[in-house]
């Protein structure tokens, strides 16, 4: 037999760089060649109907929703109940779901969503529409306070807010009405669940006398506040705007309050232009400013809307600051699609 030399040392070491480019080499052949495998879909199933109560006592809501096209294995109903963000309630099989044990008079929000079968290459559905829904308040006989004395604001040609001091109760105002008498009988005017309650579609030149009245979750109604009267603006041949700065020696607040208490104009495109020392600073609010040298004009921000309606008004200005000696702005004018009207 072939008798092999003893090795008397260590083999040499084979260089790091040597191992890393081979590694590399094997990686590239092995996916070169490699057969492909399963491409995995991920198709969200069709979002289920919004569900819709069909019984609500006062511990317990029952609902039920429409199923979506597709392989459906089961529905995901979650829950906002005082907590926030969603939970999981319950997972189901069937399109409908009593949820039980719950507090009287409460708010509650439900979604569904839809689980896919497994192996159908589906994922589960985005969450459907919200049911909102209160549980029934327990038997209750006691009204609420009535609202303290009402005052007006924001009265135009067609419409004003009222507010007033909020009512109490031994368990919850659940809103209020503001009434007006009609043939000498106090009716239901307008309504929200908040202290303040917009009038709207009013005359112009018209006096109006009304009272709030509060109700709680039993349709229990306060005692009529006292009354408030107030008369609506009326007409103007055009629209107009006046001019308010506040100056405090080196700096100035500035607002223009555009009103449109026209009977049918609708004013669009519209801008305040004004001569604005160019050594002044100026930063406006619910609006953007343009300048060129001494003249600036002020055009409504973007969030707020194209167009002020028959009745409507809107609010422009901003800061400025100014060196010792230099005038304040002066030369208003509005300017839109109907004409150049001078500010006052």
């Amino acid at each position: 037999m072939r008798a092999f030399p003893k090795l008397t040392s260590a083999p040499a070491a084979i260089p790091v760089r040597r191992l890393v480019m081979a590694g590399l080499l094997t990686g590239f052949l092995a996916g070169a060649f490699a057969m492909p495998g399963p491409v995995l879909a991920s198709t969200p199933l069709p979002t289920p109907g919004t569900p819709v109560a069909s019984e609500v006592t006062t511990t317990s809501v029952a609902f039920s929703w429409s199923p979506p096209a597709g392989p459906v294995a089961s529905y995901t109903i979650q829950v906002i109940d005082g907590h926030v963000p969603w939970r999981d309630l319950a997972t189901t099989t069937a399109t409908s779901y009593t949820h039980t044990d719950l507090v009287p008079d409460t708010v509650y929000r439900y979604r569904i969503i839809a689980e896919p079968q497994p192996g159908s290459g589906y994922v589960e559905s985005a969450p459907s529409e919200i049911l909102w829904v209160r549980t029934e308040p327990l038997p209750d006989s006691v009204p609420p306070t009535a609202p303290g004395q009402p005052f007006a604001t924001n009265v135009t040609i067609d419409r004003a807010t009222v507010h007033f001091p909020a009512s109490t109760d031994n368990n919850r105002v659940a809103g209020y009405w503001v009434q007006r008498q009609i043939d000498e009988v106090w009716t239901d005017w307008a309504t929200n669940d908040i202290h303040t309650v917009y009038l709207s579609d009013l005359t112009p030149d018209t006096t109006y006398t009304v009272v709030v009245v509060a109700f709680d979750a039993n349709g229990n109604r306060s005692p009529q506040s006292p009354p408030l009267t107030f008369t609506t603006r009326a007409t103007e041949p055009e629209p107009t705007c006046q001019v308010t700065i506040t100056d405090f020696l080196v700096g100035y607040i500035l607002t223009v309050q555009i009103e449109n208490m026209t009977d049918d104009t609708v004013v669009t495109d519209w801008s305040v232009t004004f001569t604005l020392p160019e050594v002044h600073a100026f930063s406006p609010f619910n609006s953007e400013i343009h300048r060129d040298g001494d003249q600036a004009t002020l055009t409504r921000a973007p969030l707020f809307p194209p167009t002020i309606p028959p009745g409507g008004a809107a609010m422009v200005g901003g800061s400025g600051s100014y060196p010792a000696g230099s005038p304040l702005p002066s030369g208003f004018a509005l300017q839109s699609n109907e004409g150049t009207y001078a500010c006052t």
